[in-house]
């Protein structure tokens, strides 16, 4: 990628991950040098005070905006030599900031793993009523932790397998964005992604447990498609016309969704115009225990309806990649037909084929129903 010193580049593509039950502590305390904590006030309560303690500052963040990332890199200590991001992906993308800005080495702990934040290399950036993407860093650990991240609620947790479940969608958008001529594909690297949907797929039972072994194979499935992003320069291995759904959808209603459950909505409809074995996703999904059907996150049929006829217009007017939505017929009742063809394939007690079940499935860590043991969503 240009402007990236090709050794940086390089330690993005296989970033240090370290898994274990109680590893933070001992992560932290092996730390050569000062080291300042960003975090948030949610995963703050639940660290013991020794290890508060042994920061050289610590600092809450409730923002993005550039303006308060700025104060923050500036009021770090001086000499500090780690900043150590602890929570949400708002927590660790501050955390980032203030590691490229100061030049320090950086440790990142997700509370969560709802979002992708503890392996991508920008930082989400909130400017001009809009989000750009800035810097790039690589963390110099990432230490993924079932006993922090087990106390946020469970169905947040599951909800990060959305995605890499658009890899399924996104695959099939870039091959038909090559045909059309508007982008270059790559064989190796698509089937790359393919085999990280694959290992999600085999694991989805300890996905849906929230156990140590899922929470690992999806933080490590974010890696390897972050690193595969990297290397073709956009993301066609996983992001498509499934995301440019959830993104209108946002648009039209003004309401915010748990990010993972929302693309898995549009997984499945975008597969089933797509033609790509809509059933698939469904049985991941549905294995996973994600809440992505349409009454689960209080949509209403009319509402879909018209956020997919108007698809096209949205996808022209923001100039985002070919996709099916450039090629299909999404006139008001071909939507709606649409609609009623992916939630038939999707409606529960169908029984769709099981996914091979593993020698364990432990039961969930965090909380069901949604509420909160702790931790931060984002």
């Amino acid at each position: 990628m240009d402007g990236i010193d090709p050794a940086l580049l390089e330690r993005a593509l296989d970033p240090p991950i370290v898994v274990g039950a109680g590893r933070l502590v001992g992560e932290l305390a092996a730390l050569d040098g000062p080291w300042a904590l960003v975090t948030q006030a949610e995963p703050l309560a639940l660290l013991p005070p020794g290890l508060i303690g042994r920061a050289a500052a610590v600092r809450t963040v409730d923002s993005l905006a550039a303006a308060d990332l700025e104060a923050l890199a500036d009021g770090l200590t001086p000499g500090t030599r780690w900043v150590v991001g602890i929570g949400g992906g708002m927590a660790l993308d501050a955390a980032k900031w203030c590691a490229w800005r100061r030049g320090t080495r950086l440790l990142l702990a997700p509370g969560i793993v709802s979002v992708d934040a503890m392996v991508t290399n920008t930082v989400a950036v909130r400017e001009g009523g809009g989000v750009v993407y800035r810097g790039f860093v690589v963390a110099d650990r990432i230490v993924v932790d079932p006993d922090l991240i087990g106390r946020a609620p469970a169905r947040l947790n599951r909800a990060g397998v959305g995605d890499l479940l658009s890899i399924h969608s996104g695959l099939a958008d870039w091959r038909l964005g090559a045909a059309a001529g508007s982008i270059a594909f790559d064989d190796e690297v698509a089937g790359a992604a393919a085999a990280v949907l694959g290992r999600v797929e085999a694991v989805a039972l300890e996905i849906g447990a929230v156990s140590a072994a899922g929470l690992e194979e999806m933080v490590r499935g974010y890696a390897q498609v972050n690193a595969l992003c990297l290397r073709v320069g956009h993301s066609g291995p996983e992001e498509g016309s499934e995301h440019y759904f959830g993104y209108h959808l946002e648009q039209v209603t003004g309401r915010s969704f748990i990010h993972g459950e929302l693309i898995g909505l549009g997984t499945v409809l975008m597969a089933t115009l797509q033609e790509n074995d809509p059933a698939r996703a469904v049985r991941i999904l549905d294995t996973c225990r994600v809440a992505w059907r349409p009454e689960e996150q209080a949509l209403e049929r009319d509402v879909l309806v018209d956020a997919l006829a108007g698809l096209r217009a949205f996808v022209r007017a923001q100039g985002l990649p070919h996709s099916v939505i450039d090629e299909a017929d999404l006139a008001p009742l071909s939507a709606a037909a649409l609609l009623e063809r992916a939630l038939a394939t999707g409606r529960p007690g169908t029984s769709p084929p099981a996914i091979r079940r593993p020698a364990t499935s432990p039961p969930a860590i965090g909380h069901d129903d949604g509420t909160p043991s702790g931790g931060s969503e984002r």
